[in-house]
């Protein structure tokens, strides 16, 4: 794979990003009142690209259709769970919101999600939809949002960066470990790609826990929810087990060191560009390969590598489409998330990435991603702000001070139960 301007197009591909997370401030699509009021959206597309381009002319065509006006303002995922917690207390909120699953448990304690069962059932694609996903999108008996994009995360491979440094794609962690620092020896390019930062890294943490088969926290006969590892020495053990191998990735040379400080922004970019051979992510960076055709045209895409003792996983991240109580136009509100999550919408603007099993593409970006949709797990149904924070504290103790593996797991039983607790969630508290 051609390497030549690596340093440029990573400069140009972190400009991109740093401007993305900026967000456009609260600029509207349309101003006008078509005669049925207007819905405040705010959106985590990034604009300019093919999903916020399709879903512009969905909205126009919206309000044709409709006689709503639709006005959208773009904000990434931390702006927008920012201003939903600012608005909530000041009774200003928007009428329909691009949710993740994280999001859910704290916004239906919080009591600002409208009920959608009733425009469920009503919908004429709810039979699209898998019980998987229809399960991410309901809490209790109550449907609590429409699925805009379901995607999971796969092990996606520069074949040319592996073949040059004469190493096979890995299958288990132990295969990765034994790569050491090969391919950088060969190609300049780190092995293995890790989000030691931000948000993404309780996302990439909870999959390697649910490889050696131990949950963050989990049912318990109240309905509340409990951390037990430390109830039982095999799940602490295990916890214990992903710290080493997230240590061990970096002293082996297989994982560029300043992986531990590296967010979401980073990993993309050095993959996409080429810095990193190897990394686990989704299925948006197909959105990226016409930037940078270059460094993208030898990407295969496999199921994460997992322990020799343990089991396949992956993120299933099904994202809710929200409908805000106390937002202005609640009727069309309800009206446009689920237009937003139909077929017609999906196939123009989530085509490899939809919640329905009727939207696909015939390219890797969508068949070979489905494939591990049954390995799919996601965050319980609690209030995970807290706790995805305690997940990225214990990867900072584990890689940047030094803990040891058995310390760090123990740390982040304790701190997730006192999360649980603090947001009244802890069983028997």
């Amino acid at each position: 794979m051609a390497k030549r301007g690596i340093a440029a197009i990573v400069a140009i591909g972190l400009a991109t990003s740093a401007l993305a997370a900026c967000g456009s401030g609260p600029s509207s699509e349309n101003t006008a009142d078509n005669g049925k009021g207007a819905i405040e959206v705010w959106s985590s597309d990034t604009e300019g690209q093919g999903t916020q381009v399709a879903s512009k002319a969905q909205f126009e065509k919206f309000e044709q259709d409709t006689g709503y006006t639709v006005n959208v303002t773009y904000l990434t995922y931390d702006m927008i769970h920012e201003k939903i917690v600012a608005s909530a207390a000041g009774g200003n909120l928007p009428d329909v919101v691009y949710g993740l699953p994280e999001y859910v448990g704290e916004f239906n304690k919080m009591g600002i999600l409208e009920d959608l069962t009733t425009q469920w059932d009503s919908w004429a694609d709810k039979d699209k939809v898998s019980d998987a996903v229809k399960e991410a999108m309901t809490i209790g008996d109550s449907i609590i949002g429409f699925p805009y994009e379901t995607t999971v995360r796969a092990y996606l491979v520069h074949d040319d960066l592996m073949s040059q440094s004469g190493v096979s794609t890995p299958t288990t962690w132990e295969e990765v470990l034994a790569i050491g620092s090969k391919v950088e020896d060969a190609t300049g390019s780190a092995a293995f790609g890790i989000a030691g930062a931000g948000v993404r890294s309780p996302q990439e943490l909870i999959v390697y826990l649910a490889q050696k088969g131990v949950k963050i926290a989990e049912p318990q006969e109240d309905g509340l929810y409990k951390n037990t590892w430390k109830d039982d020495p095999a799940q602490l053990a295990a916890a214990a087990d992903v710290f080493t191998f997230y240590q061990e990735l970096i002293s082996s040379g297989a994982t560029d060191k300043n992986s531990a400080t590296y967010g979401w922004e980073e990993t993309d970019d050095r993959f996409v560009t080429g810095l990193t051979a190897t990394y686990v992510t989704g299925n948006w960076l197909e959105e990226r390969e016409a930037d940078f055709a270059d460094t993208m045209g030898d990407i295969s895409v496999h199921a994460i590598p997992k322990p020799a003792d343990g089991v396949d996983a992956t993120y299933l991240e099904t994202k809710p489409m929200f409908v805000m109580k106390g937002g202005k136009n609640t009727e069309g509100a309800k009206e446009l998330a689920r237009a937003i999550a139909s077929e017609e919408w999906q196939k123009a603007a989530y085509p490899a990435r939809s919640g329905l099993n009727t939207v696909s593409t015939d390219s890797k970006w969508s068949k070979d991603f489905s494939k591990l949709l049954e390995y799919g797990v996601t965050f319980p149904p609690v209030t995970v702000s807290e706790i995805t924070q305690n997940m990225i504290d214990s990867l900072a103790m584990a890689l940047q001070e030094g803990k040891s593996s058995e310390e760090t797991a123990a740390w982040l039983s304790d701190a997730i139960n006192k999360s649980l607790q603090n947001s009244g969630e802890l069983s028997g508290s």
